[in-house]
């Protein structure tokens, strides 16, 4: 998936990647596919808006979500609790107020015609709603973008049980058939 990117990216943007693991890993509920979606998108949006070359960073991490006072920046609508932040931000050209307004409705582009149907950051928003998430983004004309996707924490999944091999087979008797 690395070496993907890095093609979809180009020679000129260098990339830089964090990512919390734990000690037990993080884990969410949401559909893998629809994650790679997300990511995917959110990655040629952030190519596209370095034209020029720069850096895209990736970051995932664990984050508490406490009260009103101890929210992060544009995640007013989080409800306490733990989350997985996953960031995908870079170093480009930046928004304005007027284009963050209107950045999750469907058919909203910047992009010039034939080059992005404008549903990309709608479907990300409504992928990450259903999952229990919420999604923001932090821009500033000429100092780049950060997307921020919040999912909601899950306890990691129990491990498979261990089973002998030749355990499902089916049971023999001992009666002969005429």
């Amino acid at each position: 998936a690395a070496a993907g990117l890095l093609r979809l990216l180009g020679e000129n943007i260098s990339v830089q990647c964090h990512f919390q693991r734990g000690k037990e890993g993080m884990h969410t509920k949401v559909d893998p596919g629809q994650l790679t979606q997300i990511i995917l998108n959110l990655v040629v949006n952030a190519r596209d808006a370095m034209p020029g070359g720069g850096c895209l960073a990736l970051e995932t991490c664990a984050v508490a979500v406490e009260g009103p006072e101890n929210r992060e920046l544009g995640s007013e609508e989080l409800p306490p609790g733990e989350y997985v932040r996953i960031s995908v931000a870079d170093s480009g050209m930046g928004m304005s107020d007027e284009v963050k307004e209107h950045l999750f409705e469907p058919f909203f582009t910047t992009k010039d015609e034939g080059r992005g149907s404008g549903l990309g950051l709608a479907t990300s928003y409504g992928i990450v709603r259903q999952s229990g998430g919420h999604i923001c983004v932090e821009s500033e004309l000429g100092k780049g973008t950060t997307v921020k996707i919040f999912l909601p924490k899950v306890p990691a999944p129990p491990a498979p049980g261990y089973k002998r091999p030749g355990a499902n087979k089916l049971p023999t008797g001992v009666e002969t058939i005429l």
